[in-house]
């Protein structure tokens, strides 16, 4: 006598405990607090020295046509000889507010409530700041035989 069990049911108790896991998250998504901003440009490096060294960064106004979320604008800080990272340079707790990130050094600081983010770690905020969420990043690549970086979402 031959005893056929399905695998079927452990299967689906294997599915539904797999979306369970990957749909709770501890981090709220950044796009929630930052909406969706289409963004795509190109930075010319050769027009900003200060970006030939790690650590240092620069506030854009706009990148191409597109100008950030709230007209906001974005932060661009060199991470490393080859990489970069931009950030919409609003605040992920005041992001209604008039006021954009003002750069301060490797952090950047909310002129509203006074929230800082370290731009050389994701843009997470520091431990005492009102904010509680990092910065909303764009995507980059950067081209060394052009010196061109592409800021796209």
């Amino acid at each position: 006598m031959s005893h056929n069990k399905s695998n079927l049911p452990f299967f689906f108790l294997f599915y539904l405990l797999s979306i369970t896991f990957y749909s709770c998250s501890k981090d709220t998504n950044v796009d929630e607090i930052i909406p969706y901003t289409y963004v795509k440009g190109t930075i010319y490096l050769n027009f900003y020295s200060e970006l030939n060294s790690v650590g240092n960064a620069l506030y854009f106004d706009e990148i191409g046509a597109s100008v950030g979320y709230n007209g906001h604008g974005f932060i661009v800080v060199r991470t490393s000889t080859s990489g970069f990272a931009v950030f919409d340079a609003s605040c992920t707790n005041d992001r209604d507010s008039e006021e954009h990130l003002k750069i301060e050094g490797s952090y950047a600081e909310c002129p509203v409530c006074g929230s800082k983010f370290s731009l050389l770690t994701g843009g997470w905020p520091f431990n005492d700041s009102e904010a509680k969420y990092k910065l909303k990043e764009y995507r980059n690549s950067y081209s060394s035989s052009t010196n061109t970086l592409n800021v796209r979402n």
